[in-house]
């Protein structure tokens, strides 16, 4: 183990399992050049895996329904990259309409070993066809695994685990991520963190901060910073079928108080759905309602002082956690950021 950034996490652990399992392929936009995409996640691939490198032309309803098609058959797991999930929506049909619905079309005899890599890129001034976060919109479509790792440890093991899954999986990276360091294996790669597994990240009693991917640093650092005591769980699995509502429920009975954060706007919201779940199923355990922090309900902008204003940053967090004490009776600790 060693500290390593997001994105060498992304490189060495793609470049392990192409190593390991000669018929995963990736296949995407630019992937075999630029600086190995736009961003560098598959920099050095091309040279490594000449003929299992893919790139494709701008047409992600092609591309993707022929990865859908070869996975359905079975012998090879592509790993397709959309450079923005935004353009996922290009590809609706094959994406949402056949592959999401494959296995439940065929009664379960079908497999789909389907990954699917994304960025989401808010708060990057990259505007609006650029700057979607995909849980909301893929977590609408029975049939899809979603994960959304935080860390660079997590990463590998989550993408090792989509990878031998028979499932479709979308895993969903974050650009404010990419360069952020963290606990990462240098040698030995091939471990495993299993699909619907979250993570308590920062123990704590005053409430249950339900976050995922960019949100999940954020919220501990505003924690921190206001001396709360707030305990944040890293979802990990977003797909409602993969959501851990054992290690969920357990901090729920016990903080009675829950806030559910992602940074993207009121509509299209993953939140949302997670926000209903928890309320049914643990309407008995909370004091008051679940605090939602969310942003607003505008489209990003190549404005970043607009898109600034669309989006959850530390400072919207801060606010969240403040209210949720106000609302049962609370302060934040005297002398704190809040």
């Amino acid at each position: 183990m060693a500290e390593i950034t997001y994105l060498e996490a992304i490189r060495e652990g793609l470049t392990e399992e192409m190593e390991r399992d000669a018929n995963v392929f990736c296949l995407g936009e630019d992937i075999h050049r630029l600086k190995g995409g736009t961003n560098g996640a598959t920099r050095g691939l091309a040279a490594r895996f000449p003929d299992r490198i893919i790139p494709t032309p701008i047409a992600e309803q092609g591309f993707s329904g022929l990865a859908g098609g070869v996975a359905m058959e079975g012998t090879y797991r592509p790993v397709v990259e959309f450079m923005y999930p935004d353009f996922a929506l290009v590809a609706a049909d094959q994406i949402f309409n056949q592959i999401a619905k494959a296995r439940h079309m065929f009664g379960g005899e079908t497999r789909m070993p389907i990954v699917v890599r994304t960025k989401c890129a808010i708060g990057t001034g990259y505007g609006s066809q650029h700057s979607m976060d995909p849980a909301g919109m893929y977590a609408m479509w029975p049939g899809w695994r979603i994960v959304a790792p935080s860390t660079p440890f997590d990463y590998v093991g989550l993408m090792n685990s989509a990878l031998l899954c028979e499932d479709p999986v979308l895993v969903i990276e974050h650009v404010a991520l990419y360069n952020a360091s963290g606990p990462g294996p240098l040698e030995d790669l091939d471990y495993f963190i299993p699909l619907g597994k979250a993570k308590v990240v920062r123990p704590g009693s005053a409430f249950t901060v339900l976050a995922y991917s960019a949100m999940t640093p954020l919220a501990v650092q505003a924690a921190d910073e206001m001396g709360v005591d707030a305990e944040v769980i890293d979802l990990r699995s977003l797909d409602r079928a993969g959501l851990d509502w054992e290690t969920i429920g357990a901090s729920v009975r016990k903080t009675n108080n829950v806030v559910m954060l992602e940074q993207g706007p009121l509509t299209a919201s993953y939140g949302a759905m997670v926000t209903d779940e928890v309320q049914r199923r643990f309407f008995d355990d909370l004091d008051q309602p679940v605090v939602r922090i969310h942003g607003g309900e505008a489209s990003p902008s190549v404005s970043k002082v607009l898109e600034r204003a669309a989006f959850v940053g530390l400072e919207e967090i801060r606010a969240g956690f403040a209210r949720v004490l106000a609302d049962s009776g609370r302060a934040p600790p005297p002398g704190r950021t809040a």
